[in-house]
């Protein structure tokens, strides 16, 4: 992670310390988001060090398990608490974050650098895709309440958790389709993008060869892009036998085996763990304290609860994938982004969403998947406005405008009607 984010760990150890003390809810709010917003960068960039030993499918998983492990902590002492709405506005809101926000941050930035973004349209085509299934899964429930109510039918509370649970259910088996089809890739025989970027490096025995592999696989290495730990390995394999083919042909040469390997530098495996160990932890500590700070915070500020759980938690728990979705941005790597961006909001509706469902049975109040008007709306032009901006297979500045519009008119209806 960028190394300006490690001045933030300071307020990982003083907001538990101004708990203790009793301080002002507002300030242990402040510095127990600011806080949480470098052990989720740490948690990510640790997840990808475990990926890088243990491989591509393994560590599509792990990626997949802890790439929004911020938001599930939060969601799940949210809930203990009996914080329904505010869980119930951080799925959506997180969604709206990633798919509006961060998407639409990034294609400006990298618009204006560059002007027209180019990337391939087919990931871009299965991203919209399951967008309008998980806009299905929860609109449905929430138009069968309105139907029952008005027919005045009876038990529509229970029917409702019950179709919750069901469609939850339902949410899980497809992502593990989705996992199936883009980590294991079952049933895709096709090279993948990274796969067909690499393919005119490979064969070029020369120093300058090694050292475009050697830059590509640390911006590779920053990136949050899932299912990356493969074309890690990949391009580690490749150096070896790029370097031994070299030591074979001309011996006296000057690059060896032990220098690719310090250049690819990567990290021990119990280091990993280790870091991820901790950063978890401590995200769980301090989203305890985010969120026992929340109602006496919104009672100060005038805030409703469904203008915090829509915007302010999921700002606080995606800040550093922003920050690197804009890297990826002026790098010109537009397939990363959108995994980033789009592919974390799949992974919030198909994951986070179903298992925060299914936690909810042990929770003194039932979590369901029945929202309002207005977040059902904003989603649903949210999946078509990405749909019709990504099906040419290019963005520019304008279109990541809209985008980031689309979200500040949310915000507001969100802050003034709640």
């Amino acid at each position: 992670m960028p190394r300006w984010l490690y001045f933030f760990l300071i307020f990982a150890v003083l907001a538990p310390l101004l708990e203790l003390v009793h301080a002002t809810p507002l300030l242990i709010f402040m510095i127990a988001a600011l806080g949480i917003v470098p052990l989720a960068a740490l948690i990510g960039e640790s997840v990808e060090g475990v990926a890088e030993h243990t491989g591509e499918r393994i560590g599509g998983l792990l990626f997949a398990t802890f790439g929004n492990a911020t938001e599930l902590i939060i969601g799940i002492l949210a809930l203990s608490q009996g914080l329904v709405d505010v869980v119930r506005a951080s799925i959506i809101g997180s969604i709206l974050g990633n798919t509006l926000l961060v998407l639409g941050v990034a294609v400006c930035v990298g618009g204006f650098k560059h002007g027209r973004l180019k990337f391939e349209a087919r990931p871009a085509s299965q991203y919209a895709s399951l967008f309008a299934l998980c806009v299905a899964s929860l609109a449905l429930p929430t138009a069968a309440e309105l139907l029952a109510t008005r027919a005045q039918q009876t038990q529509i509370v229970e029917h409702g958790v019950v179709l919750s649970d069901f469609v939850a259910v339902v949410l899980l088996l497809s992502y593990v389709a989705f996992i199936l089809f883009s980590v294991f890739h079952v049933g895709d025989q096709g090279a993948s993008e990274s796969e067909e970027e690499f393919e005119p490096v490979l064969g070029a025995h020369t120093v300058a060869a090694i050292t475009r592999l050697v830059a590509y696989r640390r911006e590779l290495a920053k990136s949050t892009i899932a299912n990356k730990s493969g074309v890690l390995r990949q391009i580690d394999g490749t150096l070896g036998a790029i370097v031994a083919n070299e030591a074979n042909n001309q011996p006296g040469h000057t690059i060896t085996k032990s220098v690719a390997q310090g250049l690819v530098d990567k990290p021990p495996l119990w280091r990993s763990l280790v870091f991820l160990t901790v950063a978890t932890i401590g995200v769980a500590i301090l989203s305890e304290i985010l969120v026992s700070a929340i109602e006496p915070v919104t009672s100060a500020l005038g805030w409703n609860p469904a203008f915090v759980g829509l915007v302010f938690l999921p700002l606080i728990g995606g800040l550093p994938e922003y920050f690197n979705t804009i890297s990826m941005a002026l790098d010109k790597r537009m397939g990363m982004v959108l995994a980033a961006s789009a592919g974390s909001s799949i992974q919030i509706a198909l994951l986070v969403a179903p298992i925060l469902v299914l936690i909810s049975l042990f929770t003194s109040q039932r979590l369901d998947l029945v929202f309002n008007i207005v977040e059902l709306v904003v989603l649903g032009l949210a999946t078509f406005l990405f749909s019709e901006i990504t099906k040419d297979g290019e963005l520019v500045w304008l279109e990541g405008l809209l985008l980031i519009l689309l979200y500040a008119m949310m915000a507001g209806t969100v802050f003034l009607f709640g």
